[in-house]
Parts: C-alpha cells; sequence; structure tokens
C-alpha cells in the first residue's frame, strides 16, 4: 500500500525512484527474515531448500541495496555488479534441484557448497560471455543479443522446479518445488515484460515497480505460511550406484562450460579470463578430493564393519581366530606364549526362552561390554558363535591366562540384569589353553574348547583347567547393575 501511493504521488519525479527502490529493497529484507523463520521451523531436505532460498535473496537485496546506492553516487563498476546479482540471483535457488529428500540432513554439505560456487563462476563466465563481449549499451542492462539465452536459461529452471514437483512422492518436495517452480516462472514472465512488454521504455518509479513488489511477496507468503508435513527419513544406505553416476555428470559439466566460455573471453580479457578459470579449476580439484576422502572412508568403515560382530560390536569369528594367527605367528617369533580363553554363558536358552530373544540379546551385548571391560588394552575378544566368545591374551601362560579368566568370570558374575522387572544373574564357563606356534592353532582351539567342557561338567560358573587359587585381582565383590 505504502508502494502504491509512492507510485501515485510520486512516480518517476523527485524522490519517487530512491523511495520506490527502498520500499523494494525492505521487501526483500521481510523475505529474507521470513526464509530463515521457515529453514528454522523445517528438518531435513526443507531446512536446506529454504536456506538456499535466503542465499538467493540476500544476493537479489545486494543487488537492490547496490542499485539504490547508485542513485545517490553513479558508477558503472557498481552497476555491473548491481547487473550480475540481479541477473543470477536465483543461482543458490537452483542449487536446490540437487536436495535429496530421502538422504537430506538438513545441512549443507560441503560438496553442495562447492557446486554452487561452481555454478557462480559458470553464470559470471556466460555474464561476460554474453553481457561484456557483446559491448551492451548501458551496463546495467542486458544487451539485446542476449535476451533470447537469458530467458531460455530462466525458463529451464522454472521447468526444472515444476517436473521435480511432478516426479517426487514426498508431499513436502512437491509443495517446495510446485510452489517456488511457479513463482521463479512468475518472476520470468515479468522479466519478460519488462524486456519485450509495456516495461521497455518505464523508468523507475513507473507503475512497472508495483510488479516487482508483487515478485517479492509472493514468496514471502510461502516462507511465512510453510509447514513441514513429514519427518524426515534419513536412511542408512547409501544411493544406488546407477544415481550416483549420473548426477555426477553434471557436475562434469561446470568446468567444461567454464573453460568454454573462457577461451573466448580471454581474447579480449586474459587476466580475467585466467581468473575464472583457475578458480573453477580449485573448486574441481577440491570436489575430487573430498570424494575422493569419502570414499576411502567409507570403505575402511566397510572394512571395519566386515570385522566387527553386528550385535555386540566384537571382533567377528574370522577377525578373531586372524588375530589369534598373527599373535601366534609373532609369539613363535619371540618365543612368548599367547593365552586363550573360551567363554560360554551359562543357560543362555532359558534366557531367550523365558525373557525372549531380544533381552538375549541384550544381555549379550552387556556381557561383551562387560568382558571388553575386564581385559587388558592389548587383549582381543571376539564373538566366536552364538554365546561363545574367544579372548587372545598375548604374554600369557597358563598362570596368567587363568587369572585373566577368573577376573573376567567374577566381574560378569557380579552383574545384576533387570529386565521386565525382575532380575537376570548370568555366569560363564571358561577354558584356557596357550600355545607358541602358528601350527598349533587348531589343537588350541580344541585344548580350549575341551577346558571349556570341562568347567561346564563340573558345574559352570567356574574356570577350567583349575589352577587351585583365587584370582590375583577378583573384582567379584563389586556388583554391577543393568537396567534393560
Amino acid at each position: 500500500m505504502a508502494h502504491v501511493a509512492v507510485i501515485a504521488v510520486w512516480g518517476t519525479d523527485h524522490a519517487g525512484p530512491i523511495v520506490s527502490d527502498a520500499i523494494q529493497f525492505a521487501l526483500g529484507g521481510l523475505l529474507i527474515y521470513a526464509t530463515v523463520g521457515a529453514s528454522n521451523r523445517s528438518e531435513g531436505m526443507a531446512r536446506s531448500f529454504w536456506r538456499l532460498t535466503a542465499m538467493a535473496y540476500v544476493l537479489w537485496s545486494s543487488a537492490q541495496g547496490l542499485g539504490i546506492y547508485n542513485d545517490f553516487a553513479a558508477s558503472a563498476q557498481l552497476a555491473w555488479a548491481m547487473n550480475i546479482l540481479f541477473c543470477f540471483w536465483f543461482v543458490p535457488l537452483a542449487m536446490a534441484m540437487f536436495l535429496d529428500p530421502e538422504h537430506e540432513s538438513g545441512r549443507l554439505d560441503t560438496l553442495v557448497v562447492l557446486d554452487f560456487v561452481q555454478a557462480v563462476l559458470v553464470c559470471v563466465a556466460a555474464y561476460l560471455y554474453f553481457f561484456y563481449l557483446p559491448k551492451a549499451e548501458s551496463p546495467a542492462e542486458l544487451a539485446h543479443s542476449v535476451w533470447t539465452p537469458y530467458f531460455v536459461g530462466y525458463a529451464l529452471v522454472a521447468s526444472a522446479f515444476v517436473l521435480r514437483a511432478l516426479a517426487t512422492h514426498s508431499r513436502d518436495a512437491k509443495a517446495l518445488f510446485g510452489r517456488m517452480g511457479a513463482a521463479i516462472a512468475l518472476s520470468g514472465c515479468v522479466d519478460a515484460l519488462y524486456y519485450y512488454g509495456p516495461g521497455r521504455f518505464l523508468r523507475t518509479g513507473a507503475w512497472f515497480d508495483l510488479l516487482w513488489s508483487a515478485l517479492l511477496i509472493v514468496p514471502t507468503l510461502l516462507a511465512a505460511t510453510w509447514n513441514q508435513v513429514e519427518s524426515p527419513e534419513i536412511l542408512p544406505e547409501a544411493p544406488a550406484a546407477e544415481k550416483r553416476i549420473y548426477t555426477e555428470i553434471f557436475y562434469l559439466l561446470y568446468p567444461v562450460l567454464v573453460l568454454a566460455m573462457s577461451v573466448r573471453i580471454a581474447r579480449e580479457h586474459l587476466n580475467l579470463a585466467a581468473v575464472v578459470v583457475l578458480l573453477s579449476f580449485f573448486c574441481s580439484s577440491t570436489r575430487q578430493l573430498i570424494t575422493q576422502h569419502r570414499l576411502v572412508e567409507a570403505r575402511e568403515a566397510l572394512r571395519r564393519e566386515a570385522a566387527r560382530d553386528g550385535l555386540t560390536s566384537l571382533w567377528n569369528r574370522k577377525a578373531i581366530l586372524g588375530i589369534l594367527e598373527r599373535e601366534l605367528v609373532r609369539a613363535e617369533r619371540d618365543h612368548d606364549p599367547i593365552g586363550l580363553i573360551m567363554v560360554d554363558v551359562d543357560h543362555f536358552k532359558v534366557i531367550n526362552d523365558t525373557r525372549g530373544h531380544g533381552a538375549g540379546d541384550a544381555v549379550l551385548r552387556i556381557i561383551a561390554s562387560a568382558i571388553a571391560a575386564v581385559v587388558r588394552p592389548y587383549d582381543s575378544v571376539g564373538r566366536y558363535g552364538g554365546e561363545e566368545f574367544l579372548i587372545v591374551a598375548p604374554g600369557c601362560g597358563l598362570p596368567e591366562a587363568w587369572d585373566l579368566a577368573e577376573r573376567v568370570r567374577s566381574h560378569v558374575a557380579g552383574c545384576n540384569i533387570m529386565t521386565g522387572g525382575s532380575s537376570v544373574k548370568v555366569s560363564l564357563s571358561l577354558g584356557i589353553a596357550t600355545g607358541e606356534a602358528a601350527s598349533q592353532i587348531e589343537k588350541l582351539l580344541h585344548a580350549a574348547d575341551t577346558a571349556l567342557y570341562q568347567a561346564k561338567n563340573a558345574g559352570r560358573n567356574q574356570v577350567a583347567p583349575s589352577m587351585g587359587r583365587a584370582a590375583s585381582a577378583s573384582p567379584g565383590s563389586v556388583q554391577s547393575d543393568f537396567w534393560l
């Protein structure tokens, strides 16, 4: 209403143009405030979408601020910067096309930021290629020869948003991309009216400024009324390989486009073209390094996952047997004995049958943690199978292995696990054996297994073979409580 009054009273005379620009600048600030508020009310992909939208309108408001300043201190450089910001303010918003509603955490990924910078460089190169070289009559206006390709690019972005809204199954994504796509399309139509239609010869402060204000009010209302209806579902698995390869093609096109346009730019401004190409090369190389680093991390994570038991996070059977073999090879070289302790949970089937398999899994996790808490830092603990565990103790003869096994037994026996409102007492039977040669691994496992059955046959909750003495350090007097 204030803008309508300014246009009606002053129009293009006196302070009309400056006040009109100031009102639009204020509307831009209100729009940014609304998009930030929408981002704070959102999660996952929607939060990233509104953050990118806020970045886009920050660029627009910066251009508007430069325009107001240029009204007081006219400068070709300011007009040049204002023009490029006005023409490509929607670049951050276009980057929202790369957001995935099923795998987006709500934070802007480093790769997304690099892709944004690379896209800006493409726009800068396009601006220099289409605007600067054709020698426009005014640095603040488009050259007539590039009106058509500019609007084609604008239409592509709007169409991409609409198609994304039609293709997605997410209700939030449909609302975001559909509504914002319509707003971008409306903005393109108003731009076309300005360059081709009745606004072509109008000055700032004329009635056409009200259309620019309307273009700010529409997304402000979209942001102010936004309410997310879906909770973000972060899937642990990675996207399909075909999808990843397909999307990577777009990122590879960025430096190619920059290089292609910089070839012509270099004919007249070599230094300017060199800076654009150098920045594009830096973004592309950094993206490649980050991608390679993440691939290495993913490979290491898979390697660790392949060696760990999924329930207890201890070493799995294959990994613990590999550790035992390596330790026996080292022991054979150093003439140092290796202690092997085979552990079995007493009456574990009863826990599963009476408490359920969920409680049984929780009990196994607690026992695994209790064993890992007692052994030495350089000992290795693995899940041998079912409710059986294997402890590899370097540098332990039979007496030292017995002491370690007894400490494990007494510590677990002191654990009081509460599940379903009642207490579950657990105990362990342990068999020990020692060896010094890798060729003895099968005999060593058989000896520990035989000793374990001796402990079970002798009444369970004990270590076999018995050394006839108590543990050198027995924390069995300390009771640990676990509530499930």
